[in-house]
């Protein structure tokens, strides 16, 4: 009986230790998802960033182009 306790004990013990051993894997593995999804919301902002700043660019870029066709209809219509 006493043997078969110290068995049971044992076997228990083992069991607990692996999952302990996994557990802590887990928790290792999603600190390291937690530091992915934290520099992939950098990289969007940077992204978006880079976005905002090109859109007001071609903004301005196609103001310029518009007030020059503009500028050349009507100089052509004081030719004409």
């Amino acid at each position: 009986m006493t043997h078969e306790l110290a068995l049971l004990g044992a076997l228990i013990s083992i069991l607990l230790s692996v999952i302990a051993y996994f557990v802590r894997q887990l928790h290792g593995n999603f600190r390291q998802v937690e530091q992915d999804v934290a520099d992939v919301k950098t990289a969007v902002e940077v992204i978006k960033g880079e976005l905002k700043a090109n859109y007001e660019l071609l903004k301005l870029r196609l103001a310029f182009l518009e007030r020059g066709r503009k500028s050349k209809r009507k100089a052509g219509g004081a030719k004409g």
